[in-house]
């Protein structure tokens, strides 16, 4: 018979993200909400807890957790305010790429920025003219020496407008004759000449 109670530590986990929420997220809901208001202050707190990137592993600073334990921390998070709770757990987004995919030097540059409250990420993937059908992607990214020039339009990325830096889906290999070879990741610096947000 399987057994799919939680941990102790689970659900220590679940009872720290509820009691973060219920401290932390009450006195600035409303204001964040009518102002529209990004509380890097609540991300950086959430960093001091262990909130974000909650399965970076420890090798790059992270708390080491699992998906699994991501999605309890969300859950928790999100009973008390669901768009602060995505201040917190989205700060990362765009970074499991780096993480699954990165080559060590760039886990090693990007993965403890984002856990130490350094820098929050954001994956630029969806377009105007294809949503989220990546097979429709039309930014191109052309090398051009030891850089690439990437030109396109993205749109409704999370952490846009805050990000320090994106992972962003270009178009590189246009010949390819399968559609998923046509594609990189390439991280971009959010202050990179020529981005505008």
């Amino acid at each position: 018979m399987l057994d799919f109670e939680l941990t102790e530590e689970q659900k220590l986990l679940q009872e720290t993200a509820y009691k973060f929420a219920l401290k932390e997220f009450t006195p600035l809901a409303k204001e964040c909400d009518r102002e529209e208001k990004y509380p890097r202050e609540l991300w950086k707190k959430g960093c001091e807890t262990d909130l974000v990137g909650s399965y970076i592993p420890e090798k790059y600073g992270g708390p080491g957790f699992g998906f699994l334990e991501g999605a309890l921390i969300t859950e928790q998070l999100c009973r008390v305010d669901l768009g602060l709770g995505l201040v917190i757990t989205s700060a990362t987004f765009g970074s499991e790429n780096i993480l699954l995919y990165g080559t060590e030097e760039q886990k090693e540059k990007y993965l403890p920025r984002l856990v130490n409250g350094e820098a929050i990420s954001a994956g630029a993937y969806t377009e105007p003219n294809a949503g989220t059908d990546v097979a429709g992607t039309r930014t191109t990214a052309v090398r051009d020496g030891n850089e690439y020039v990437i030109n396109g339009s993205k749109m409704f990325i999370t952490n846009g407008t805050v990000c320090n830096f994106m992972v962003v889906l270009c178009v590189t290999n246009p010949q390819a004759e399968k559609k998923h070879l046509r594609h990189s990741l390439i991280i971009v610096e959010a202050d990179r000449p020529g981005i505008t947000r």
